[in-house]
């Protein structure tokens, strides 16, 4: 990913994650993220993106199912899918958080 802050690269987790991680790759292939900024910046926690409109209410009008265990940890780095209110627990569509503190 490249951000004026730097550039990174986000492993998917396949194993884990198949339907998560096969749309991630998906959006980004198609150049869905491109020029999309970071909407939510919380210090030492987390920034989140993936959210055309930039208000933290948008996706790719379409959601995808996968539950997290509800103990699930995240740890500094980690990269994970975010739903918007109006998504029903489990489902995600493009925005994206990432671990930083």
């Amino acid at each position: 990913m490249e951000t004026t802050e730097g550039d990174f690269t986000i492993t998917l987790d396949t194993g884990n994650w198949p339907i998560t991680a096969n749309n991630f790759a998906y959006l980004t292939e198609e150049g869905f993220f491109d020029g999309l900024g970071f909407h939510r910046i919380v210090p030492e926690f987390v920034i989140q993106g993936g959210d055309p409109t930039g208000s933290g209410t948008g996706g790719p009008g379409y959601s995808v199912v996968e539950t997290p265990p509800r103990d699930t940890k995240y740890p500094i780095g980690t990269v994970a899918m975010a739903k918007t209110a109006a998504e029903a627990p489990g489902t995600s569509g493009s925005q994206f958080f990432i671990v930083t503190g």
